[in-house]
Order: structure tokens, then C-alpha cells, then sequence
């Protein structure tokens, strides 16, 4: 994985007024909650996969500090999610883990410049990775539409 997010870092200097408008350690923050790999996690009693679990409550995270920073009104979807895994049989220990976890990825975002995360772009980015993880969250759990 590491070497796949250096490949990725490296790669993105095609596109240097991007990395110029946004800081590098942010680029790989956002790029690790996209690489979504097909990884075997921990099932719990549930059915449920920890690791999905995780990558789900990082994007939420990475909303709900995107909209700390940025003083923006919105859903606090991670907290809706938090309860939520605290109805799935989702282990204590681990709910308690992802949400260090998310607390780790919010001060992570609240350290960087406004001006860099508080655009359009970077909000639409997050909307779309809100969603596809909300599908993903609703899909373990066997609820479709």
C-alpha cells in the first residue's frame, strides 16, 4: 500500500497546479480513504466486515472535519453512523477503535489551511465519497433501493 501511495504521490505532479492549491500530506489523506481495495476484513457477529466498517467511518470522518474546518452546515453523518454501528453488533472495543480513529482523521484535517480545504471541489469530492460509502454501509446491512 505504501508503495502504492508513493506511486500515486509521484504521479500527481503531472497535474502541479493541484498539488500547488493543495497541501501534499491532505492529497494523501484523501487518496488513502479512495483506495478501496477488496481486503478480507474481521466479520463480526453480525456479518458485518470491520475493515469496510473503518474505511466507511474514515470518508464520514473526513466530512465531518471538512465541515468543522470550514464552519459549513451539514448532516453529521458520522455520528448518525456511529450510533448506528452501536445497534449492529459491532463490538464495543471496536466501535470505540474507529471512533479514536475518526477523531485522528478530523484533527488531522482541522491542522490544515482553510483556504485549501474549504472549496467546491474538495466538498463535492467528499459528497460523492459520503455516498458511495452510505451505499456501501446500507448494502452490508441488506437494505437496498
Amino acid at each position: 500500500m505504501a508503495a502504492g501511495l508513493q506511486t500515486l504521490c509521484r504521479n500527481a505532479g503531472g497535474d502541479a497546479a493541484l498539488i500547488r492549491s493543495v497541501p501534499a500530506a491532505l492529497m494523501c489523506l484523501l487518496a488513502v480513504a479512495n483506495c478501496r481495495q477488496d481486503i478480507s476484513g474481521t466479520q463480526s457477529s453480525a456479518g458485518i466486515n470491520e475493515t469496510e466498517v473503518r474505511l466507511i467511518a474514515n470518508d464520514l470522518a473526513i466530512e465531518r472535519g471538512m465541515n468543522l474546518l470550514c464552519e459549513a452546515s451539514g448532516d453529521d453523518n458520522l455520528s448518525t453512523f456511529m450510533e448506528e454501528l452501536r445497534h449492529s453488533g459491532i463490538s464495543k472495543e471496536v466501535r470505540e477503535s474507529i471512533a479514536a480513529d475518526s477523531v485522528t482523521m478530523m484533527n488531522k484535517i482541522s491542522t490544515e489551511e482553510p483556504e485549501y480545504i474549504c472549496t467546491p471541489e474538495m466538498f463535492e469530492g467528499s459528497s460523492i465519497r459520503v455516498a458511495e460509502a452510505q451505499k456501501k454501509w446500507d448494502e452490508m446491512r441488506g437494505i437496498t433501493q
